[in-house]
């Protein structure tokens, strides 16, 4: 029969199958051919890698942004010295007071950290009165010692050089550093260390450790602050005392050495007050080991008569 009367009496011809044998007849959705899944996973793979390089560029300005917030953090010092040029906003009543209590109540000092860390959040000083105050005091001081104890002009000058710029500020920038980095890595509790990085990694993040809660400059404020019984000890005490110091008997010996073993003590228990008043670091007592070797120190060179007090001051004034 012709093709349009079978269908007219509700039959298929061969070429139209009456029951349906493919996925499309079932479904009514074609089915995927090789070349479109081959073409699927190209898109997959070329999404994939566009994600890939979007993290990649993403956590590349990351890093760049840290890099750059952690040098803002840490190159603070250009705002300190702005301070030098504005006097009115330099604080030296608080200067006076910190000197003060620091040579009678040291631990009230560092109990005022606290509300300058809420007021302020940073535990060092933004305000370098004290260091002003303590350099002019040691001027002074070695002004005295330079009219008292010598004639020349140029000896002055070179007792201030090595009073203020040596003894002071820059081994004051050395001790700040070595407790710096002593402190980050035995002071401090580091989960976060990587062991499996390489040895190279693990040396430069033992110098300069990334991402550290103690401030450097926190460290110069405590050497500071310790150097201050130095200047009255051995600034003050020391030269009204020289004459007698000098004498060439064992109580001068004794007294000459009793007083530096007392600032350097001192000196060690204010480092530790300082590093013990932050509530992050642990095990900060072994700051004051070096004071049973300094009176190890003291017993042996007063024993054997060398009189420190006579030997220093033959050194600055030959």
């Amino acid at each position: 029969m012709p093709k349009k009367q079978l269908e007219g009496l509700g039959l298929h011809s061969k070429t139209n199958p009456i029951l349906p044998i493919t996925q499309d007849d079932i479904l009514g959705t074609p089915t995927p051919q090789p070349d479109d899944l081959a073409s699927v996973a190209n898109s997959l793979q070329s999404s994939s890698t566009t994600l890939s390089s979007f993290a990649k560029r993403q956590q590349r300005k990351l890093k760049i942004k840290n890099l750059k917030k952690s040098m803002d953090s840490s190159f603070t010092i250009p705002r300190y010295f702005k301070r030098l040029l504005n006097v009115r906003s330099l604080d030296f009543e608080t200067a006076l007071w910190e000197m003060l209590n620091l040579i009678i109540q040291p631990k009230r000092v560092y109990k005022s950290l606290y509300y300058q860390k809420q007021t302020k959040n940073k535990w060092s000083r933004d305000d370098p009165s004290f260091v002003i105050l303590l350099s002019f005091f040691l001027t002074i001081s070695a002004i005295l010692w330079g009219l008292v104890y010598s004639t020349d002009i140029l000896t002055i000058f070179k007792l201030i050089l090595y009073m203020v710029v040596v003894d002071f500020v820059l081994v004051g920038l050395s001790v700040a550093t070595v407790g710096w980095i002593i402190a980050n890595n035995f002071f401090i509790q580091n989960p976060n260390m990587n062991m499996s990085s390489s040895s190279s990694q693990r040396l430069l993040n033992i110098f300069f450790p990334t991402d550290s809660m103690l401030e450097w400059a926190y460290c110069f404020d405590i050497h500071c602050n310790a150097y201050l019984i130095i200047w009255v000890c051995l600034y003050l005490v020391q030269f009204t005392l020289l004459p007698l110091l000098r004498l060439n008997n064992w109580i001068s010996t004794l007294l000459g050495n009793t007083l530096y073993l007392a600032s350097t003590s001192y000196y060690c228990i204010i480092t530790f007050y300082g590093y013990n008043a932050l509530p992050f670091l642990q095990k900060t007592e072994y700051l004051l080991m070096p004071i049973p070797v300094l009176i190890c120190g003291w017993i042996v060179l007063t024993l054997a008569g060398f009189n420190i007090a006579n030997y220093m001051s033959n050194a600055y004034f030959n």
